[in-house]
C-alpha cells in the first residue's frame, strides 16, 4: 500500500493491475465498485479490467 491512489482509476496502479488480470482470467462481465466512480474512472477501469465497470450507486440509479 505504499503506492499511491490514481485519479484516473481510484486504486493504486498495481492493484488495478492485479483486479484487471483476476476479472480477464475469471472471464467476469462486471465489476462493481462500492465508492462512487466517475465517467472517466468507468472508462478506465473497463478498458483495463476488460469489462463494464459500475459503482454501487449505478445498481440503484432510476433508469438503469
Amino acid at each position: 500500500m505504499t503506492e499511491p491512489f490514481s485519479r484516473r482509476t481510484l486504486i493504486s496502479p498495481g492493484k488495478a493491475r492485479e483486479i484487471a488480470q483476476a476479472c480477464r482470467a475469471a472471464q467476469v462481465g462486471v465489476a462493481v465498485f462500492v465508492n462512487p466512480l466517475t465517467k472517466h474512472q468507468r472508462a478506465v477501469l473497463g478498458d483495463m479490467f476488460g469489462c463494464l465497470v459500475i459503482s454501487g450507486e449505478d445498481l440503484f440509479a432510476p433508469g438503469r
